[in-house]
């Protein structure tokens, strides 16, 4: 027979997942957990949407300009590119920027560096990037940052820079400037743009491309509208280990005119090809 010993229940002996001190031990772990979450849920948002970008976008770059509106052409040694001015959505750059093409300082200026066929900088009076020639104009100007202009395929932009003591720097803007072309197809997908860039913008971006994470950081002053095939040309040329051209390219001339003066054929940004075929196939696909 089992022994009184063997038959006594041991009244402290208890389910310690039913303790009180496992029980306070789980609902702090729970609440640590959902913190957790939440940080991270916040992380992933931040990180999906880039802040400041409005969900109503007037695109005046696609639209076409009136006759008079200011453009710039550029008369290169590869061929002549021309450009609209956006005078009301970057007003100070603007009148900086023309008043240094009507004195002519930019004719026999460089394109001195092309990266990557991703952007070319131009307006530098040596064709070496790593040299400041004498003369060479350096004032800054506070970026003009415009809910209107993008840094999409063929827009012009300006950065030489910051002012100011970090985190409260401003980006500046200076005689020399970005042509700016497009980044690679894999950074171009249109539901990652507009998980980032909202559905408007981020479809623009995936139609004409461009270099999304330019956005609201530079001032963006012109757009190409014609002179395309000179501005690939430009973007494909061979350069150097410093992204110097291996052969100058020169802004032989630079002058301002206006749209009616100065016309394209037809206006508009080349759409960018692979978005199309990738949106041909889909329409296939679905039928």
């Amino acid at each position: 027979m089992p022994s009184d010993y063997e038959n006594y229940e041991n009244p402290k002996k208890k389910n310690p997942l039913t303790s009180p001190a496992f029980r306070k031990y789980f609902r702090v772990s729970m609440v640590a957990i959902i913190v957790i979450l939440v940080f991270m849920l916040l992380i992933w948002l931040a990180g999906a949407r880039q802040s400041n970008i409005p969900d109503d976008i007037d695109f005046i770059q696609l639209e076409e300009p009136d006759d008079d509106n200011p453009v710039v052409i550029f008369e290169t040694s590869i061929g002549t590119m021309s450009a609209v001015l956006y005078p009301d959505e970057a007003p100070e750059y603007c009148e900086y920027f023309m008043a240094l093409v009507d004195s002519g300082y930019y004719d026999g200026s460089y394109v001195c560096a092309v990266v990557d066929g991703v952007y070319a900088l131009g307006g530098t009076l040596d064709p070496d990037p790593n040299v400041e020639a004498e003369g060479s104009d350096l004032s800054g100007i506070e970026a003009e940052i415009s809910d209107n202009l993008w840094p999409l395929k063929g827009s012009m932009a300006s950065f030489v820079g910051t002012t100011g003591i970090w985190p409260f720097q401003k980006n500046c803007a200076g005689s020399t400037f970005f042509f700016i072309n497009d980044i690679a197809d894999a950074y171009m997908d249109e539901d990652a743009l507009r998980r980032s860039y909202g559905d408007e913008l981020g479809s623009v971006y995936a139609e004409y491309g461009g270099i999304p994470n330019f956005s609201r950081k530079y001032t963006i002053f012109a757009q190409i509208y014609d002179g395309w095939d000179v501005y690939e040309a430009l973007m494909a040329t061979e350069v150097l280990d410093t992204y110097q051209p291996a052969e100058d390219i020169v802004l032989e001339r630079v002058y301002i005119t206006t749209y009616g003066e100065a016309p394209a054929e037809v206006y508009g940004i080349p759409v960018d090809e692979t978005s199309e075929e990738e949106t041909v196939s889909e329409e296939t696909d679905a039928e």
